[in-house]
């Protein structure tokens, strides 16, 4: 009876122990639980005030893309534009906070708050991306001028003169770039870009005229006094001082044999040389 009651009191002893531990852990996972709770809910406080911030950064984001700007328009931009200042303007786009992700938080439990950054993000990265796209075509065409505008926006095309690298198809494949719409900017480029392009037909035209002109040091049916005439007063159109020379230097030539030609020294292509009368 003894011995019954001792394994009963040892049972018993055991049991309790089981129930402390349990008991223990589940206190500790209790614990853990409201402390997971109390992180989550900073978390959650934590996004909320964020996102009041990141509100604020976006319209302040906002302000400085204006700034690159002329006036509130956002057509024609400022110059010249600070590099850095575009850096920093896409860098604080890109490390806005719009998704519940980036604060550990469930989409499910705050998706609604993040509707304005979300869209005020999107429509900084537009502008950012406008802003890209104007100065590329604006670094195309200066590549191609020989001085570029001070202010693009009163620039005009007669003020435009192309560099020698300047031809067809590269003002093409820059037009064909533009989306040429209505707007201010829009206009300003085609004009700057159809002035090019005029600038570039006109030497091609005078440059194969005046090259029909004479062929291996000989004058061509081609070489009449009005057509050598014509070319001279052509010549004064070209607005690119190299390439004016190079084709004075050509009409130099034409001039001398023709010269010589009066003087009855040559003759043009298909009569045999004809020598002055002693």
């Amino acid at each position: 009876m003894l011995k019954f009651e001792g394994f009963g009191r040892e049972k018993v002893k055991k049991i309790i122990y089981i129930i402390v531990i349990i008991g223990s852990i589940g206190i500790c996972f209790l614990g853990i639980r409201s402390n997971m709770d109390q992180e989550y809910q900073r978390k959650v406080d934590y996004a909320k005030s964020t996102i009041k911030n990141e509100t604020a950064k976006v319209k302040r984001i906002d302000k400085q893309i204006q700034q690159l700007y002329q006036d509130d328009q956002e057509d024609f931009l400022m110059e010249p534009i600070d590099e850095e200042i575009v850096k920093n303007i896409e860098r604080d786009i890109r490390t806005l906070k719009t998704e519940a992700v980036d604060f550990g938080l469930k989409e499910t439990d705050f998706s609604n708050e993040f509707v304005e950054v979300i869209q005020g993000e999107q429509e900084l990265s537009t502008k950012m991306a406008d802003i890209e796209y104007k100065r590329a075509i604006q670094k195309k065409i200066v590549e191609h001028i020989v001085e570029a505008p001070v202010d693009w926006s009163v620039s005009s095309p007669d003020d435009i003169v192309i560099k020698e690298t300047a031809s067809n198809a590269v003002i093409s494949q820059i037009h064909n770039e533009i989306t040429k719409n209505e707007s201010g900017w829009d206009k300003a480029m085609v004009a700057c870009l159809n002035e090019m392009e005029a600038q570039v037909k006109q030497y091609t035209e005078l440059k194969q005229s005046i090259t029909a002109m004479s062929q291996d040091g000989v004058l061509t049916s081609s070489a009449t006094m009005e057509n050598f005439l014509l070319a001279i007063s052509q010549l004064e159109l070209i607005k690119n001082e190299t390439l004016k020379q190079e084709l004075s230097d050509q009409i130099d030539v034409i001039d001398g044999l023709l010269e010589k030609q009066a003087l009855g020294v040559i003759a043009t292509t298909g009569q045999e040389e004809v020598l002055p009368s002693e």
